[in-house]
């Protein structure tokens, strides 16, 4: 069967007294077909442990267990929990653990394979980013979110998201998945995204003043570099004008007229490590007190 029917799924969610929790946006993929390009995409194999994030009633568990050598699956909802442990009580590669993927611990993995429920998205991608070595995650997004994490910088979709994650890591959009292919069906589009972390390139002095000033100049990002830093350091209780000494201490020219939304890695790097400096010399308050 290719299709797993809207029927046959709320039979299910019924069975084991499973309500939809929209606020999730949790939607079942419902597309074998689907299901099994995705596992194809990620490469699975039996040297592989796998984690999937919200296992649901278990079509993209199928395909990976048939696959892997181990499958870790978090899922937080306990009536799936119960559906994925029957059906998958004669499986010895395949662990359910019942839990919240944002604070569970999580397994030493090779790959993240996942449909990921939307509202934990960028949450949960920044986690696995930061506490998991995997080779890649081939994870499943609303297709507005994925876009937003290959952005360029200038473009409209760039945003301080695509900039902190394109810090940590590299995406490539791989598939489009009509929202025809869940159930319920979601009011836009997904797309399955390849996630790996970033090993070259330039990085900051320090990653906790890098944040800290992302959240500071992205909170507006149209804005001339120059002003949007006069708010920011105005609004830490700074003098506004001291961005005017960080400005020139960069040795960028024009940067003071560029705007965050058009300003790439490179140049985020440099300013973040000029802004250290001037945290050390106590001219600027420290990120600890953001």
């Amino acid at each position: 069967m290719s299709l797993l029917s809207d029927i046959e799924i709320r039979t299910l969610l019924t069975k084991y007294g499973v309500k939809e929790h929209k606020k999730r946006g949790q939607s079942f993929l419902k597309n074998q077909f689907v299901a099994s390009e995705i596992a194809r995409i990620a490469s699975v194999g039996p040297e592989d442990r796998v984690l999937e994030i919200g296992g649901g009633l278990g079509i993209l568990t199928e395909w990976l267990a048939a696959a892997a050598g181990l499958v870790h699956v978090i899922e937080i909802e306990p009536g799936l929990v119960n559906a994925l442990r029957d059906r998958f009580a004669s499986r010895e590669n395949v662990v359910i653990v019942e839990g919240d993927a944002l604070t569970a611990d999580l397994p030493a993995v090779t790959k993240v394979v996942s449909n990921l429920p939307y509202s934990i998205s960028s949450e949960i991608t920044f986690r696995l980013l930061r506490e998991l070595d995997f080779e890649q995650a081939v994870l499943m997004y609303q297709k507005e979110f994925a876009d937003r994490l290959v952005a360029t910088p200038g473009s409209q979709a760039y945003s301080r998201l695509s900039v902190n994650f394109q810090y940590l890591g590299n995406a490539e959009e791989l598939m489009d998945v009509s929202a025809s292919m869940f159930y319920p069906e979601p009011a836009v589009d997904s797309q399955v995204v390849r996630i790996k972390h970033r090993t070259s390139g330039p990085f900051a002095q320090d990653a906790h003043v890098f944040e800290w000033m992302i959240r500071g100049v992205y909170s507006y990002p149209n804005k001339h570099l120059r002003r949007a830093m006069q708010i920011w350091f105005k609004n830490l209780g700074v003098e506004k004008n001291l961005a005017d000494d960080v400005i020139r201490a960069c040795g960028i020219e024009g940067l003071g007229t560029m705007r965050p939304r058009g300003m790439g890695l490179d140049v985020l790097v440099v300013l973040a490590d000029i802004l250290g400096t001037f945290v050390e010399d106590q001219k600027l308050l420290g990120p600890e007190e953001d």
